[in-house]
């Protein structure tokens, strides 16, 4: 096999664990909606929030330091984020609702999921996108030279493995064009 076809199957083999990792993540999540909305475990998540409130307001003393008037557009911009819905807030009153804690705990544990899936499959079959980047990207990868630890650059194929497949993709959709402009 030549070296082109090599560096090929190697990217196409990262994308697909990529896609392999997201869908795992889809069906575990999936699993847990179905089961917190039968185990109302919505309690938990309001109490949650309600902790997470009186930290703020007491032990972080942010009211001392944000007005909370500015501290409720903060929050109501995560809020969109998280949960992808635009609302016409703007009272002076932050809030945290037991929804935006949910979203944000499931986001944060389904990325470490992922990320940790991802380096495990890169150990088990020695995946190193770091070096393949250095040959593909010519003199735009130089800093990726500085990384000279073979452990830590399977780790960090495995974290791009792990974060799914449109950072996959976009990373070697920008390694092609480098590769291309080299030419």
């Amino acid at each position: 096999m030549n070296s082109l076809t090599s560096v090929t199957v190697l990217w196409l083999l990262a994308l697909a664990l990529a896609l392999l990792v997201e869908r795992f993540i889809e069906i575990i999540k999936s699993i847990y909606d179905y089961v917190d909305g039968r185990r109302d475990w919505y309690r938990i998540w309001t109490k949650r929030a309600k902790q997470l409130r009186e930290r703020l307001e007491t032990k972080l003393h942010i009211f001392e330091y944000v007005a909370p008037k500015d501290a409720a557009k903060v929050l109501n911009r995560v809020r969109d984020l998280l949960l992808n819905e635009k609302t016409d807030y703007s009272g002076t009153i932050p809030v945290i609702s037991g929804d935006l804690v949910r979203v944000m705990a499931i986001k944060t544990s389904t990325k470490i999921l992922g990320i940790s899936l991802g380096i495990a499959f890169a150990f088990v079959l020695q995946i190193d996108l770091v070096t393949l980047a250095i040959n593909a990207a010519g003199e735009y990868a130089k800093w990726l030279e500085m990384i000279k630890s073979e452990t830590l650059r399977i780790a960090l194929s495995g974290v791009a493995i792990g974060l799914g497949a449109s950072p996959m993709h976009k990373i070697i959709t920008t390694l092609e064009r480098k590769r291309k402009k080299n030419k």
